[in-house]
C-alpha cells in the first residue's frame, strides 16, 4: 500500500532510512562508531557468513573493508511498512556493493530484509536479513585509460579524513554504543 497515514509515519520511515544509510556509510569509510549506529545494541544480523550479534559483524566487516581498495554500497528501492504508534516496522532494501581486492573487482546485488524498533524516540535496525540476488567478478583493468576523471582529484578514503567529514561533521553520539 503506498497510502501515507499521518506525520508521525512520515518522520518515522525518515529516521529508519537514515539508519539504513548510516550502515552503508559507516561500512564504506570503515566508521564503525557509523555503522553500529544504525543497530540496537541487541540487534542479530543474518548473513550466512556471519549470523549473529550486530557488534561482531560490524567489526569484521570494517576488517575486511580495510583490506579491499575501495568499497561501495548503493541503497535503492526502498520499501518500508513502518508502524509508528506501535514503535515498529519492517523493510525490505536494495543494495549494489562494488568492491576491490587486489586484481578483482566485484559487484554484488542483493537485498537487506530489515526489522526496526523505536526505543526511546531512537528508531534502529533490531533484525537484518541479507540476501543475496546476484554477483560478478571481473580482473581490474587499470584506472581511467582515456583519462576521462583525471580532473576529479578529490579522492573519497576508507577512514575519517574523507572528506565527507570535514562537511557533515561527526554525526554520532559516542553514548550510543559504549559498552
Amino acid at each position: 500500500m503506498a497510502k501515507v497515514g499521518n506525520v508521525e509515519g512520515l518522520l518515522a520511515e525518515q529516521a529508519v532510512r537514515k539508519a539504513v544509510t548510516c550502515y552503508s556509510r559507516g561500512a564504506d569509510r570503515c566508521d564503525s562508531g557509523m555503522m553500529m549506529s544504525a543497530f540496537h545494541k541487541d540487534a542479530e544480523v543474518r548473513y550466512g557468513s556471519f549470523d549473529g550479534h550486530y557488534l561482531e559483524f560490524c567489526e569484521s566487516v570494517i576488517s575486511g573493508n580495510l583490506a579491499m581498495s575501495y568499497t561501495t554500497h548503493t541503497v535503492m528501492n526502498e520499501y518500508y511498512d513502518i508502524d509508528a504508534e506501535s514503535g515498529s516496522g519492517v523493510g525490505e532494501v536494495y543494495v549494489l556493493a562494488f568492491f576491490s581486492v587486489g586484481e578483482d573487482e566485484y559487484l554484488v546485488a542483493g537485498r537487506y530484509i530489515d526489522k526496526y524498533e523505536c526505543r526511546n524516540g531512537d528508531w534502529r535496525i533490531s533484525y537484518r536479513q541479507y540476501v543475496i540476488d546476484w554477483s560478478r567478478t571481473a580482473v581490474y583493468s587499470g584506472d581511467d585509460r582515456n583519462d576521462l576523471f583525471e580532473g576529479l582529484i578529490y579522492k573519497g578514503t576508507q577512514n575519517r579524513n574523507d572528506l565527507s567529514y570535514s562537511i557533515l561533521g561527526d554525526q554520532i553520539d559516542p553514548e550510543i554504543h559504549s559498552n
